[in-house]
């Protein structure tokens, strides 16, 4: 499983060897200046014979330390002057020589602060495009709160509602991201998310998925049809056993399509059990979306599965309601 701590410790990794790579392009710019230019290669001696001896007098005398420095730090501003315009003199930028790094901020050390370290924006930005790329993520970077749009939706009432299909869906979203913004390992509150096809459950679940995985925690997003591909491989000893293990210890899984996977015998409501009342009895929560209503979910499934994933005490369940989406925007 991707988790974030993990995928931060690859990030840090690549930084290390990013510095790396930094320090072998400074030894090759050093080289090079010095090989086209005499006069640099005198100034960046001078300057290493200026720190060294500064230092040493620092050190033998403390009670001058601040006075040895104030002049040492005059003349290495004489020296680097002298040594830029020595470097535009052979046709090198002036800055040549200065320190190699990508983040300004962090020096690809990856934090930033002092005295208190915090994660610069560029470790952060390499973390959640890892995430991202995890199989079942790719939808993230799209598919989030910030993207929902309720323009798509009708401004017309319900039938039978005297909300409108937008203001409905305005709603659901709100209560999605309260839970987005609440969730907590451990606790095993979930979502049902329940309609016709078309009107949105999948995209406000991965909206759910986004914000649990930005806030620091794991998530696994799989369909329904994956995850018994994924349960049939484990049980009949193929492979798959990391998989199956992902879904059952990550924070947050969320099943997507629950009811359009294939009804293989031994096989599909086994495993659907499995993996609900395994994560129930660690607290771990699930998001499922289906196009089955709660009533329909009995019918189609082991009473124990229906039961689990319709208990209001653990899951709250959001009704979808309305046109599908699709074909409003087709006559728009």
């Amino acid at each position: 499983m991707l988790s974030r701590e993990n995928v931060t410790r690859e990030a840090l990794s690549g930084l290390e060897a990013q510095r790396a790579a930094n320090m072998m392009e400074e030894k090759r710019r050093r080289a090079e200046a010095e090989q086209k230019s005499p006069a640099v290669k005198e100034l960046l001696a001078c300057r290493q014979r200026l720190f060294f001896t500064g230092m040493r007098g620092a050190f033998a005398s403390p009670e001058k330390a601040k006075e040895i420095s104030g002049s040492m730090q005059k003349e290495m501003e004489t020296i680097n002057a002298r040594l830029r315009a020595a470097l535009v003199a052979c046709g090198l930028p002036e800055d040549y020589l200065q320190p190699v790094y990508h983040c300004p901020l962090c020096r690809d050390t990856g934090y930033v602060g002092e005295p208190v370290h915090e994660q610069c924006s560029c470790l952060k930005r390499a973390v959640m495009n890892r995430l991202y790329q995890a199989e079942g993520l790719q939808g993230l970077e799209r598919e989030n709160f910030a993207a929902f749009d309720g323009r798509i939706f009708p401004d017309e009432p319900i039938e039978g509602k005297k909300s409108t299909q937008r203001g409905y869906m305005l709603k659901l979203r709100r209560r999605c991201e309260d839970y987005a913004d609440a969730f907590a390992a451990d606790e095993g509150k979930g979502l049902l998310l329940c309609g016709k096809t078309g009107l949105g459950k999948t995209f406000l679940m991965n909206c759910v998925a986004q914000r649990v995985l930005e806030r620091g925690y794991s998530v696994v997003v799989i369909s329904a049809y994956k995850l018994i591909e994924a349960m049939r491989r484990f049980q009949f000893g193929e492979e798959g056993m990391e998989q199956v293990q992902d879904m059952l210890s990550c924070d947050l899984l969320c099943i997507d399509d629950l009811g359009s996977e294939p009804m293989l015998r031994g096989v599909t409501v086994s495993s659907i059990y499995h993996i609900v009342n395994e994560r129930r009895n660690a607290n771990r929560a699930i998001v499922v979306t289906t196009n089955c209503s709660p009533q329909e979910l009995y019918e189609k499934y082991d009473d124990r599965i229906a039961a689990r994933l319709c208990d209001t005490g653990r899951m709250q369940i959001f009704e979808f309601i309305g046109v599908d989406v699709r074909r409003f925007a087709a006559r728009m």
